[in-house]
């Protein structure tokens, strides 16, 4: 398989035609809704209050093994419920997204979900295009995004489009997304957040997520990761509310055409998945760097050495066993150890 200049799928082989695939995610929506419209083992919200036929023995998960809902199950349910609903008012931030989501989603997001581009736009509701991961039966998934503050960033302002695009995506958001993951973990979670941008889901997760855990797929992760900080994305937007302040009445249709997408998806990098504490480690790391850097490079020049002592290991005596792991995961020599445990001497 072709790969990109980033190790993942090339565009093509996984993009596919962009002409007609706003019509396989209608189609993908309206299958998702016909199948749930059926299922007959649904816990609905006035079975979670307390009006539960025990004859009907649905099953659960909570607690960890598959067994029948009892009355006190129902009570954990609800709490859980008002602990999300406490969480949420109405719509979320990319960033909330990625520092709620659960570790194995972050790291299928950034193992298997390399690419993420923005399709088309109708206002502020914008189709992003997705690959599928290694062991999907479909090439790749459709990840819907309504900008709740399109209204206001397509308004004439004191901010040029640009300025109000980048102001845009890091406003309050809803989403949704056409895998399993997101229909039978995270739907309602989404519905009882008011974050949902999809079909409305009022049957507990029982089975899949009883204690309402993580807010995103590894999809949805992968979108948000580009929302924050993607050029393309931020391009994209900007476009779209050029369009809707060229309108009277700020409305806007922006579809992305094939070599844009395919364009767009070859240059952009891969953005690592990070929660706000992940890149606070990073950050803290990257400070410590630069001052061992600095250290060094104050450091006095050694004096001219010997033959027999040029051959000799440097020494980092002053630094543990620990000390000097950390600074060899950041990359620096013996050499420049040895370098900054003499200039600490000084």
């Amino acid at each position: 398989m072709a790969t990109n200049q980033n190790g993942g799928r090339s565009a093509g082989s996984w993009m596919g035609k962009l002409y007609g695939s706003a019509t396989e995610a209608k189609e993908a929506a309206a299958f998702d809704k016909a199948r749930r419209a059926v299922a007959q083992n649904i816990l609905n919200p006035k079975e979670v209050v307390g009006e539960y036929d025990a004859g009907r023995v649905l099953m659960t998960t909570l607690g960890g093994e598959v067994r029948p809902i009892s009355a006190d199950d129902l009570a954990v349910f609800r709490q859980n419920i008002r602990t999300v609903q406490r969480h949420f008012k109405g719509g979320i931030r990319a960033r909330q997204v990625l520092d709620m989501s659960l570790p194995v989603d972050r790291e299928r997001a950034q193992r298997e979900i390399r690419m993420a581009v923005p399709a088309s736009a109708s206002n502020g509701r914008v189709r992003f295009v997705t690959n599928a991961g290694p062991d999907s039966n479909v090439s790749r998934h459709h990840v819907a995004v309504e900008f709740m503050s399109y209204g206001a960033a397509a308004s004439a302002g004191a901010k040029n489009p640009k300025q109000a695009a980048n102001w845009l995506r890091k406003q309050p958001l809803k989403f949704d997304c056409d895998c399993g993951r997101h229909t039978y973990w995270f739907r309602y979670i989404s519905t009882i957040g008011s974050f949902n941008a999809g079909r409305a889901e009022t049957g507990f997760p029982k089975i899949r997520n009883p204690n309402l855990h993580g807010v995103g797929c590894k999809h949805v992760l992968r979108v948000m990761a580009e929302i924050e900080s993607s050029g393309t994305v931020l391009l994209f937007l900007t476009r779209l509310l050029e369009r809707a302040r060229n309108s009277d009445e700020n409305k806007a249709v922006l579809r992305q055409t094939q070599k844009e997408a395919e364009e767009a998806a070859k240059k952009g990098r891969v953005r690592d998945i990070k929660t706000t504490e992940d890149r606070r480690k990073a950050a803290a790391i990257a400070r410590e760097r630069r001052a061992l850097q600095d250290a060094i490079s104050k450091a006095p020049k050694p004096k001219k050495l010997t033959a027999a002592t040029r051959r000799a290991k440097p020494s980092a005596a002053g630094f543990n066993a620990a000390q000097i792991a950390l600074f060899k995961s950041m990359g620096l020599s013996d050499e420049q150890i040895a370098l900054a445990a003499a200039a600490g001497s000084k």
